[in-house]
Order: structure tokens, then sequence, then C-alpha cells
């Protein structure tokens, strides 16, 4: 068990469950989400561990209760011929004032206006708000004979798939237990993400995803490429995050129907997140975005029709973006917004964002990506969220400490507060934190995310000068954040790198300076792996943790666009006791490479010396210094982390050349 485990484990007990039993238990491909599986499961762990006759049980309560959708005739039968029925689904209840009732939706049967008993909504009263997963028993009184009344669902008992309850108190308690790395690796885990692949940078913007479910009124933006997760978190760890996939957006659905006289989504949930926004149409008369723009800056919205209110659900806009081949946005210079549909590029509207994370720096989701450690329990880890959104001494930390020294807009200082208090209840929720902690820690990633945006506003509009904010204590990131703004560059005028990876492969020299940057393996190597089949790297200095993410990161460099490669690895080790260690890491790296069509062997030779990379093809790259060509970082949060190209370079020499038939 790692540390964070052991403490978790005798610290917060009960609520705390091995992540990697959703995978083990008996759900198949049925489309639950990880919180109602977990609370499934805890019913049949013993010890940690999920026993083969829980894992069978697991099975019959699943096929018993959660049958598929083919079969809602089959339920309904049953039902007619007066069968009672129970059934596992989210069921919601919504109030009709017309008819002076309460109409039961029940999704898996298509049903929306079944009727429930008054004393399951007076113990459940989250079925009318954003509804609740658990086991319903369902009856049908048919229509009478004179067919006054219509035939009717009833659910007549109710068990739902909630935490009993929580302690803060006991929560921010047992906090002071955990260093914070210690902490900040159950809370990915509790994200259901794997804590050993992501590095402390990439912790910080997945942590960033989840602010909205902490902290009222965050709006926030990513893009990134395809496959990295961006909206898994809002689907499987809190009841109170609604996602909604690209189509349209209007009105009636967001806030308030003035037909039916049912509220949207935004005040009924905690965050609304819109998916794939590339794909998004609003209303042509323009109200969606009207009413959008008001609530975003105000927490209040009024409808056409008159109809008003308020809220305090975060908003957030993921979607997919065009990456280079350095895995950088494309149109990064020209303004990544403006892949986005028209409507979502009014500055107006961008400038109500609060934050931008940069998801093109998370890796894409392997069979390593889901956590195999303890965490926090879904049901639970979403109520601590939840009931900590109110919680109003953080805020009263944040305005007495937070000072940006160079920040003169209002709404940037309240979009950094904003992010910045909910990184503090997130990573220091009883409060024991230094100033120096909480600069690098909540103020300085809240920076980062507020300065994406106001740079996409700089490149948008005119009206929006180029700046740069700096808070007491600033980093890497402020310190290079460019003086003034990049002039946008037409495809036709982009001048041409003379290492960029496109190049055409010729026997050269090339000498890299100390310090240097703008380099990268795919702008060193890959116009020279173009059509080989086999790789062999011989580096026998791959030892340390950062040695072997170097080779690692040039594996990702190589992987084919099409087909299969497979790379050859020799290298050395010390001792029989380190070979046997690296064997360990190698047999790993070979299983997620497995995924990206790479087929990776390994050998160790303790008698090699020099450093270099062979194709099949015919290309011999003598590399001075191996793969290690980068220096190590001078702090936790430094440009460069996944963009090589931001990465300081030692002095040293690499030579291409051709092998002689």
């Amino acid at each position: 068990m790692k540390s964070f485990e052991v403490k978790a484990r005798d610290y917060y007990g009960e609520v705390v469950i091995n992540k990697g039993l959703m995978g083990k238990a008996g759900f198949g491909a049925r489309a639950i989400p990880v919180y109602v599986g977990e609370w499934i499961i805890s019913q049949f762990v013993e010890d940690g561990e999920l026993t083969e006759e829980g894992r069978a049980e697991i099975v019959r309560i699943v096929s018993r209760f959660l049958p598929q959708k083919a079969d809602k005739n089959i339920i309904l039968n049953r039902l007619k011929e007066q069968e009672e029925v129970r059934i596992l689904d989210d069921f919601r209840v919504n109030v009709n004032l017309d008819k002076n009732s309460h109409e039961l939706s029940i999704p898996l049967l298509d049903v929306s206006k079944a009727q429930i008993q008054q004393g399951i909504i007076d113990e459940n009263p989250m079925l009318l708000k954003t509804g609740m997963w658990g086991i319903g028993t369902l009856r049908y009184v048919p229509p009478d004979g004179e067919e006054v009344l219509k035939g009717q669902i009833w659910m007549v008992d109710f068990k739902p798939f909630q935490s009993p309850g929580i302690d803060l108190d006991y929560y921010r308690e047992c906090r002071k237990q955990f260093t914070l790395d210690e902490w900040i690796d159950l809370l990915i885990s509790s994200c259901q993400f794997n804590p050993d692949i992501l590095q402390l940078p990439q912790k910080i913007i997945l942590l960033g995803r989840i602010i909205p479910l902490i902290q009222p009124r965050v709006n926030l933006a990513e893009l990134a490429p395809k496959g990295t997760g961006k909206s898994f978190i809002f689907d499987n760890i809190s009841r109170y995050a609604a996602v909604i996939p690209g189509g349209k957006l209007s009105a009636p659905s967001l806030f308030f129907n003035s037909n039916s006289k049912q509220i949207g989504l935004i005040p009924r949930y905690d965050v609304v997140v819109v998916d794939e926004v590339q794909k998004i149409q609003t209303d042509a008369a323009g109200e969606a975005m009207a009413a959008l723009k008001m609530y975003l800056e105000s927490g209040r919205y009024r409808r056409a029709t008159g109809d008003m209110g308020t809220a305090e659900a975060g908003f957030i806009l993921l979607g997919n973006i065009t990456i280079g081949p350095d895995r950088m946005p494309l149109y990064e210079t020209n303004g990544i917004f403006k892949e986005l549909p028209q409507a979502l590029q009014e500055s107006a509207f961008v400038d109500r964002i609060h934050g931008f994370l940069e998801g093109w720096f998370m890796p894409r989701i392997t069979k390593d990506s889901p956590s195999q450690y303890l965490g926090f329990k879904g049901d639970f880890f979403s109520e601590i969220l939840h009931e900590m959104r109110v919680d109003l001494q953080y805020a009263d930390y944040v305005s007495h400490n937070l000072r940006l020294v160079e920040c003169e807009d209002m709404r940037d200082n309240k979009a950094i507060a904003r992010l910045a208090e909910g990184y503090l209840k997130l990573l220091f929720p009883d409060m024991n934190v230094s100033n120096e902690e909480f600069i690098e820690y909540c103020v300085n990633p809240a920076v980062r995310m507020r300065q994406q945006v106001r740079d996409e506003l700089a490149r948008l509009d005119q009206e929006f000068k180029w700046v740069t904010i700096k808070s007491e204590l600033p980093d890497e990131f402020q310190h290079s954040h460019p003086v003034t703004k990049p002039e946008p560059v037409a495809e036709d005028e982009v001048e041409v790198d003379p290492l960029s990876p496109d190049r055409k492969p010729v026997a050269t020299v090339i000498d890299i300076k100390e310090g240097q940057k703008g380099i990268s393996y795919a702008k060193l190597f890959l116009p020279y792996l173009q059509g080989a089949k086999k790789i062999t790297v011989i580096d026998p200095y791959l030892r340390y943790q950062y040695q072997i993410r170097n080779f690692y990161n040039f594996c990702e460099c190589a992987a084919p666009v099409q087909g299969k490669r497979a790379i050859h690895l020799i290298t050395g080790a010390e001792s029989n006791e380190q070979e046997v260690i690296l064997s360990r890491e190698y047999q790993e790296i070979k299983e997620s490479l497995a995924q990206e069509r790479i087929e990776l062997t390994f050998d160790f030779d303790r008698n090699q010396h020099d450093r270099s990379i062979q194709t099949d093809t015919g290309w011999r790259i003598i590399l001075g210094r191996g793969l290690d060509i980068f220096k190590k970082p001078e702090g936790k949060f430094t440009l460069g982390f996944v963009d090589q190209t931001k990465r300081a370079c030692k002095a040293t020499t690499i030579t291409y050349t051709r092998i002689e038939e």
C-alpha cells in the first residue's frame, strides 16, 4: 500500500474504497455512474477486497434490478399483469402545478408521468432536484371501468443509493494527517485517475476540473485533443453535475420552461457541463446566449417571457481542438476559440469564463489511467464537494490573503479569487496552509487559468489589451509570459523551422547549446523515423525515473500513424537487483505501448557505453547524451512538463548518418 492509502484506510475507514474494484465487479457494460457502482460494491466488500461470493451477488443484483433497455416492454407487461416490479434507475420527480400533482420520471421505461407516494418524496427531497439513483418498487393501477382515470404506474417504495451522511469537521481534521503530496494523490485517486501516471502540474489541472463542484458559480472552459477524459469526472463522481452532449442550447432547457413550468438544468444542478462545444447550436433569436451571459455575470437569469430567477451552478465548456505534432494547439497564436462556433467567440461571453484549462497537457486515457488505489467513495466525495460549496471561511481567507501585484481588471481579480478559493477548499480543507503554499498551489494555478482567458480575449477583440497578471510570488509561467501579443500568422507566411518535424531527413550534425529551448524529440527524430518498422535504441544509462520517462516520451513520439512499429531497447544496470527492478518498469511500459501499436522488447548489456538510435530504413542517430538532453526543472510548476520545447537543454551534439549497405 502507498502511504496515502494507509492513512486513508486508518483515518477515513468505511468512506474509502479500492477504485480498481469497479472493473472487477459484475457490471459488464451497464451504463451506471461510478458512484452508484461503488455504493453497490461497498455492500459486499470484506477487508477491502471483493470476494467471489460478493461478485456473484453483484451479478445477481444487476441482472435482477438493472434490465436492458430492450426489456422495457417485458417489464411493462409484468406491471400490466399486476406483478410488483423492482428496478434500479435514476428517478426524478417533477411538480405539475396545473394538475396539483407530482410526476415521476423512470428513464429505463421511457415514462415521465408515473405517480409516487408523498412519503417517499418527504424522505428523499433530492428526487425533486437532481434526481436520485436507487431501487424503486413499482406497481400498476389499471384504468377504472368508465375510463375516467387512465392507467398509472406508482412507486410505492424506494431504496436510495447515497451516502448516509458526512461529517465535514472530521473530514477536515483528518486532512492534518496527510502531507500535501499524499493528499493530492488521494484526491486524484478519488477522481478515478491513477496518480502514478501524472506529474504534479497535470494533477493540478485535473483538480481544476472539479473546482466548479466545490465552488459556486465558477465558469471554466477546457479544450483538448480527444481521449483525455474531459467529461469522465462529471459523468461519474457527482450526482450534482449535468452533462449536455453536443446539440442545441436553449433558454427553456438551461433556465426555465415557461410552458411546462419546470426549472432548467442550471437552477437544478451544482454544475452544468456542455460537452463537444464544437457541435453546439444556439437558438436563432439569441435568447439562450443573452440569458446565459446575464447568468454567468450575475447569477441571475431572465427569460423573454418574463420569468426570472437565481442559481449557483457553475458552467463548463468542453471541446476538442486540433493538435500539432508537438501536442500543442495548432492555432494557439491566432486564437484557440476560433475553432468554436461563432456564438462562443464573442468577447463578452469569453470574458465571463473565469478560467481556461490547458487540456492538451493531459495524457490520453489508457488502460493504466484508472486508479487501482484507495480513494473516497463516489457518493461520499460527491457530498463533500457539495456541502463545502456554502462554507464561507475559505472566502474570508482569500479576501484577506490574495494580493495580485499586477492585475487591474475587476473581472480578472474576481475570477482568480474564485479559482484560488476552489483550490484552497480542495487542497487545504483544514485551513492549515502557509502564505507561500497558498500562493504556489492556489493563487498561481488560478492566475495561469485566468491568463489563458485574457490571452484569448486579446486575440479575439482589439478592445482587450495584452496584459500579464502577476501574483506576489510569480512562478515561471508568469515570468515567461510574453510582454507583447504575438502577431497572428497566415498559413502561407509560416516560417520554416530548421528543426521542423516535417523537414526532409538529411545527414547532418546539430549542436544544442546549454540552456537552449525550442527542442523536442519530435523535432529531433520524427523525420528520421518515417517509414521505419523497427527502431533500436541504445542507451545504457536509463536508470532513474526521469530517464525512464524520457524513453517513454520518445516512444510516444515514435508511435505509428498506421500499422505497427517495433522498438528494441538495449540498456544497462549497475547490479542484478537493479536489473530486476528496471525489468518490471519496462514490462509495464511494454504493456502500455502495445495499445499504441508499438511492440517493445528490451535487453541489458553492461558493456555498452555509446548511445544511438538506429532504424531499419538506414538511419543512425548518434546521441552525445542519449535521450537525457533536458535540464532538471527548477521547481514543481514549470513550463515544459509536457511541451518539451519549453524546457531548457543541456549542451550536446547529435549526429545523423546513413548506415552503409
